[in-house]
Formats: C-alpha cells, structure tokens, sequence
C-alpha cells in the first residue's frame, strides 16, 4: 500500500532539510519513495510504500515525533495520477 505523510515542523528556525531526512534506521518493509520540502513554510511531504500506516506512524514518532506535527493518509493506486 501507498500512504502520505505530512510534516509541519514547531520551530520554523529550523532546517527542514535536516529534519526531513529519513536513511537511518528505515525498516526493511518500508520504501521512501519520495520527499517534498517546503523550505520557507518549515514543511514536507513523504510518499510511502508499506505494509500498513501502522508501521510509518510508529516510525516517524520515533524518528521525528519531538520536532514536527505529523499527520498521515493512505493514497488509492488505482485513482493516483502518477
């Protein structure tokens, strides 16, 4: 399954693109497909490729949790535009 996750950080002082850095520690049934940073909005968007939601919840909150406001949907393969 395809799922988003959406990330807006507490301090804009900030570097995103530190924060929206996620090679450590992936687990292997996970893919980051994609990262999409908004630098002067303190924001990113992740498109995923997992097993279930459950999985990339847990790791964001472990990775990132203290640093942004996160919130997460699934995306329908069929209906996507790619």
């Amino acid at each position: 399954m395809f799922y988003v996750s959406q990330h807006q950080l507490f301090n804009l002082q900030q570097n995103v693109n530190e924060v929206a850095v996620f090679e450590v520690g992936l687990p292997n049934n996970m893919v980051l497909h994609s990262t999409f940073v908004y630098i002067k909005e303190g924001y990113f968007q992740c498109l995923w490729e997992a097993d279930n939601i459950d999985n990339i919840q847990q790791y964001i909150n472990t990775t990132v949790g203290d640093e942004c406001q996160s919130d997460y949907y699934s995306i329908d393969p069929m209906t996507a535009i790619a």
